[in-house]
């Protein structure tokens, strides 16, 4: 799938949040968009079609992504926001929540599976019967962000992903957007962290 922003403006009110923004993410790449918080925040909910914009386009494979298209566009689509707002639920009990969706239909649950992947971020096996709230915030962060991108989709969009981390646990963050770009997987990340920002090969500034 490639996905494309093509000559995009969004606005707040009066204010601009981002002007005349092109740019194409296609299997393996991972964009970093730069600058203002917010406007990396609206970016990334207009590829999911949550955020209209001014002007321009956002397309997957040249077809519009829209508040109606969105619907169906969101099943290629991962997203993990910069805040963690589980209201005390575990990571096991998060994990089971994700894979009962419809669109992960064809995925069976397996706490193995999910402990093994929590393992690629550093997580430890243990945490899986914890709340989020009673982990490290840097230790959710990372949970989150497997339980994100545990799913095959085709796109990632990751919202400052390393908010909470220390600097290794930035390198284990950017080890997986690596490991993600390998398997074919297309990033876009909202980020200013320079660790993550080696580890993409394309860039955007808001």
């Amino acid at each position: 799938m490639i996905f494309e922003f093509k000559n995009a403006t969004a606005v707040k009110g009066v204010e601009t949040l981002f002007s005349d923004v092109s740019f194409v993410a296609q299997p393996g790449d991972a964009v970093a968009v730069t600058g203002n918080t917010e406007s990396r925040k609206a970016l990334l909910l207009a590829m999911l079609g949550m955020r209209p914009l001014k002007s321009g386009w956002v397309s997957i494979d040249g077809e519009p992504v829209t508040a109606t298209t969105g619907t169906y566009f969101r099943q290629f689509i991962a997203y993990q926001p910069d805040s963690l707002d589980f209201e005390g639920l575990t990571v096991q009990e998060v994990a089971k929540s994700q894979f009962a969706l419809k669109v992960n239909a064809d995925y069976a649950y397996s706490a193995k599976a999910v402990a093994a992947e929590l393992m690629r971020l550093g997580v430890a096996d243990d945490c899986m019967q914890k709340g989020f709230d009673e982990m490290e915030e840097a230790v959710a962060q990372r949970a989150s962000l497997t339980l994100v991108g545990m799913f095959e989709r085709q796109l990632l969009l990751l919202d400052n992903p390393t908010s909470r981390q220390d600097e290794a646990g930035c390198r284990l963050v950017a080890d997986y957007i690596m490991q993600k770009r390998s398997e074919g997987v297309a990033l876009i990340v909202a980020t200013g962290d320079q660790t993550l920002l080696a580890v993409c090969n394309k860039r955007v500034n808001l």
